[in-house]
């Protein structure tokens, strides 16, 4: 019985830690020197440049038999930027935390479902440094995302905001498989471990267990609730955190994604601080918890592979959240987030390439 108290620990653990992230989403990124490939002055056999798949690669790829086998290394084993040649780092495991806005898991039978990935977390364990980096995507980022039927067959791809992949397929793990694809070539053929994928409905669930998260209020929530008054200090509930965490639309003050990941942030603080509280002084909270938001997770995750996680979490030290710059701007329907290349370049070597010396 103590075996199986442990492993609901660990699995509880993760689950603490991975919502607590996905809830950040904050606006904190490193400003870093921009990179600049030179290709002319590259010794022979130095190594690639980084670049997407085009769609005609992508189209073959997605046609095989097995087209969203990722593997654990880069496409691109080896680079020559600005003078300096990289080469991947072996050491790496990737976990893509996905948060979907559907209120609960639904598995669909269209070609199309509803249920967008608002949040998009690439967690980058390091074993030889012993190290966690976070790297936050914008859900309205613009890239070629993969569309495929109801039958799951890959159809073409489009260029629209990244958080759409994940409303092509059955709303479970094939939306999951499409959203990790789509991030994976948006970062140039970053191969993905695994994915971890949590509804909202989680959120207030967790919110209750933990007797609520007090908050500052920085934002004007008039109209959309009023409950959330500018400049109060609040206990969240279940009726108001998701506004809190999610509010976008209706907001008066910024309707991009910016000031809802600052939200996010301050939010995340608080629970994770609420969470252990809660685990270290509730006798059962861990079973409760997990009990109560298993109906809400997908993953290609085994038991182990979530205990292995878990312990990562916990033991690594947490760098410093990277975010991908950029400019947001209205688009003909919907907001719109362009990357600045250049700097998603040096983001994507810092975070995944070692210098050669």
């Amino acid at each position: 019985m103590r075996i199986d108290i442990d492993r609901q620990k660990r699995r509880i653990k993760i689950l603490a830690w991975v919502l607590g992230i996905a809830i950040i989403l904050a606006l904190a990124f490193t400003i870093a020197q921009r990179i600049e490939r030179k290709s002319d002055t590259a010794p022979e056999g130095a190594g690639q440049a980084l670049s997407r798949k085009t769609r005609e690669e992508a189209h073959t790829e997605l046609n095989e038999s097995d087209p969203y086998e990722n593997n654990d290394k880069a496409e691109i084993a080896s680079l020559y930027y600005n003078g300096q040649g990289y080469v991947y780092n072996e050491n790496l495991t990737t976990l893509l935390i996905i948060g979907v806005d559907d209120p609960e898991l639904v598995e669909y039978d269209t070609v199309r479902n509803t249920a967008q990935a608002d949040l998009l977390l690439l967690a980058v364990f390091d074993s030889s440094k012993k190290t966690c980096t976070i790297l936050q995507l914008n859900r309205d980022t613009m890239s070629d995302v993969p569309t495929l039927d109801k039958n799951g067959n890959y159809v073409g791809l489009v260029n629209e905001q990244l958080a759409l992949a994940h409303t092509y397929g059955n709303g479970l793990e094939k939306s999951c498989e499409n959203t990790v694809y789509a991030v994976s070539n948006f970062l140039y053929g970053i191969g993905i471990d695994n994915y971890f994928s949590l509804t909202m409905d989680a959120v207030p669930i967790l919110n209750d267990l933990v007797g609520g998260v007090t908050v500052t209020i920085e934002d004007d929530f008039t109209g959309v609730d009023d409950t959330l008054v500018k400049g109060e200090t609040v206990t969240l509930t279940a009726e108001n955190v998701e506004h809190f965490v999610r509010a976008r639309s209706g907001m008066q003050d910024d309707k991009t994604n910016l000031n809802r990941m600052k939200r996010q942030r301050t939010y995340m603080v608080g629970l994770v601080s609420a969470l252990k509280k809660a685990i270290n002084e509730k006798e059962g909270f861990v079973l409760e918890a997990y009990n109560a938001i298993a109906d809400s997770l997908v993953t290609d995750c085994t038991v182990n592979q979530l205990s292995d996680y878990a312990d990562r979490f916990s033991d690594y030290t947490m760098n410093e959240i990277q975010t991908t710059e950029g400019k947001a701007e209205k688009g003909e329907k919907f907001m719109e987030f362009y990357v600045d290349e250049e700097a998603l370049k040096d983001l994507v070597v810092k975070t995944f390439y070692t210098p050669v010396e």
